[in-house]
């Protein structure tokens, strides 16, 4: 239900419980430790899904979305790493076109968010726009 779309060795799809109204996990099939272990296929793979979902995100409110993106993979520490999985998160804090979601004190002291959006309804309208 919260799957968005794969490409090649890639998929993308929305988190269970983010914190942000917008938000997408990109990560390969298989287990990658960061973005220099990729092959070149795997380098085309990505650069195809990231184009797919920026495309659908700006299509989603029919305007060019705000977002962050973060790049998570094994530390450049030399160390061994071998449970490290490159993923990519992307989120947005709009709940709307021009809407902004403001988190509160409260959620944050307590570090729990109330997240205004459905995963499943994001996952759906993305898969839409494809």
């Amino acid at each position: 239900e919260r799957h968005v779309v794969d490409h090649g060795g890639w998929r993308a799809w929305v988190p269970v419980a983010s914190t942000f109204p917008i938000a997408l996990t990109l990560a390969p099939l298989e287990r990658i430790p960061d973005l220099t272990a990729l092959d070149a296929s795997g380098r085309a793979d990505l650069a195809a899904l990231l184009v797919d979902v920026l495309a659908r995100l700006d299509r989603l409110y029919d305007v060019a979305l705000p977002y962050m993106m973060w790049l998570n993979q094994r530390p450049t520490d030399g160390g061994a790493w071998p449970d490290a999985w490159l993923n990519i998160e992307i989120v947005s804090p709009w709940r709307r076109a021009g809407t902004a979601r403001f988190i509160a004190a409260a959620e944050v002291a307590s570090n729990e968010y109330f997240n205004p959006v459905i995963p499943e309804v994001v996952a759906e309208r993305l898969r839409e726009l494809g």
